[in-house]
């Protein structure tokens, strides 16, 4: 590649090289007129007009990725053929810089991380979007050291390029989820990368290793070295959430990125994690306020990530300190974890309000209701819905909820799951007998482990 260092793209004049991959190199930029700083990412390509059209209409969609760790892209254009992005500068590098290859990590730290990271993922699978390269040199820090996950999408920025080895494309091989490299990568692709991430954390090397050939059979193949084996001070609890994680299998891992991430956490406090698997608690990370609802929140909470640009996080990252400065004790981490966000306030929405209320009464009333909002996105039909629960759950009756949302893979007991796992019916499912539990643990394996005396579907 050519060091373009001193040549201007768009508004920006490029300053330095941060770095570069197998089809692109990224450059330090600062934009001619404002003097801001900026990061550009130059493809190694040429484009046809047509290849461009594509491009355009990728960068649109990454551009609409609007996250607290995930970096912006700003702006993109396709230059005498050469296509660039200008995304978020991140002054503090990569996690790989402050964490090189061979360095272990604490375990409080490590829990941190990845909640960060798996909100970001979350919250680009509710997109539709499959990040396909999860790796160190991927999760940038900022300036106040959150952790920011780069190159989104670069998997479909990659099949445009000159480039197209396993290596450079379809993810780095040491990360490569089996399926990813049979040409089927899936949200559960990222939660097998974020497994080797942690791995790599915990033991201060990948479990595979060897020529590129090698790692890929191994990745297909080869189960992965126990973690206790190399960490023999590592709990048996975090080994079986990390393993899981990087089940060959997509099915076979836990049921989405943001459930692994509650797992680990669990895991590493040493409590046991809940059948929903869900993170409980929010720590807010910018302006707009959340509905919180009574019972049960826990099943709730799991949309304001995405809806609101906020994170779960174990403890919140002071200014100026990195992630290990501001790790606290695990009582602390308990009251931090148990704090409830406050709710916001429902305007308007009156003759809506009194519709569902009239619903509800004839509900109460022994008629069965089914009501369906509608409307354009962002007018506030989930907080609606929320307050109707909420009202409900004032008068003590149990309410459950469940999302559906249309993404790659076989979701379709998905909003079933949910219900089963919330808090509240916990009592009816526990009172279930075997029989019926062998039927439900179908939809809720960890049955099987709660009850090792059921027998297999």
């Amino acid at each position: 590649m050519a060091d373009r260092v001193g040549e201007q793209l768009g508004n920006y004049l490029l300053t330095r090289l941060l770095g570069q991959g197998g089809f692109a190199e990224v450059y330090l930029g600062e934009h001619v007129y404002l003097k801001t700083p900026a990061a550009l990412k130059v493809l190694d390509t040429e484009l046809s007009e047509q290849d461009a059209a594509s491009f355009v209409q990728e960068a649109q969609t990454l551009a609409r990725l609007s996250h607290p760790h995930i970096v912006r892209v700003l702006d993109f254009a396709v230059e005498d053929g050469t296509p660039f992005l200008v995304i978020e500068y991140a002054p503090h590098g990569t996690l790989r810089h402050h964490h090189p290859k061979g360095t272990r990590l604490p375990l409080e730290t490590i829990v941190l991380y990845v909640q960060q990271i798996a909100a970001a993922l979350q919250y680009a699978h509710n997109q539709r979007l499959i990040h396909r390269d999860v790796k160190p040199e991927n999760l940038l820090l900022n300036e106040r050291f959150d952790i920011l996950l780069s190159d989104f999408g670069l998997g479909m920025f990659a099949r445009h390029t000159l480039s197209q080895s396993i290596q450079q494309v379809a993810g780095t091989a040491y990360y490569i989820a089996p399926e990813q490299i049979q040409g089927k990568p899936r949200p559960a692709s990222d939660q097998y990368a974020l497994g080797i991430v942690v791995y790599e954390w915990l033991t201060g090397d990948c479990p595979f290793g060897g020529p590129l050939t090698q790692i890929v059979t191994q990745h297909l193949a080869a189960p992965p070295p126990s973690l206790r084996e190399r960490v023999p001070t590592l709990s048996q609890a975090l080994e079986e959430v990390v393993l899981r994680a990087l089940a060959k299998e997509p099915k076979q891992r836990f049921a989405s990125i943001l459930d692994f991430a509650t797992a680990l956490q669990h895991a590493a406090q040493g409590t046991t994690a809940p059948r929903s698997t869900l993170l409980s608690t929010l720590a807010p990370r910018a302006e707009p306020t959340i509905p919180s609802l009574t019972p049960p929140a826990d099943v709730m909470q799991d949309r304001t990530y995405f809806e609101a640009g906020i994170l779960p996080t174990l403890v919140p990252l002071t200014p100026g300190l990195g992630p290990q400065d501001t790790v606290q004790k695990s009582a602390q981490v308990e009251q931090v974890w148990q704090v409830p966000t406050r709710p916001a306030a429902l305007i308007g929405r009156t003759a809506e309000w009194t519709q569902l209320i009239a619903a509800w009464q004839r509900a109460s009333a022994g008629r069965p209701q089914l009501l369906v909002l509608s409307g354009e996105v962002g007018i506030g039909k989930t907080h609606l819905a929320e307050e109707l629960l909420t009202e409900v759950g004032r008068q003590g009756i149990v309410t459950a909820i469940a999302r559906c949302y249309a993404v790659e893979g076989e979701l379709a007991y998905t909003p079933v799951v949910a219900w089963l796992r919330t808090e509240a019916l916990h009592p009816a499912l526990d009172a279930l007998d075997a029989v019926w539990l062998t039927e439900v643990a179908r939809l809720l394996p960890d049955l099987l482990l709660e009850r090792p005396s059921l027998p297999p579907p």
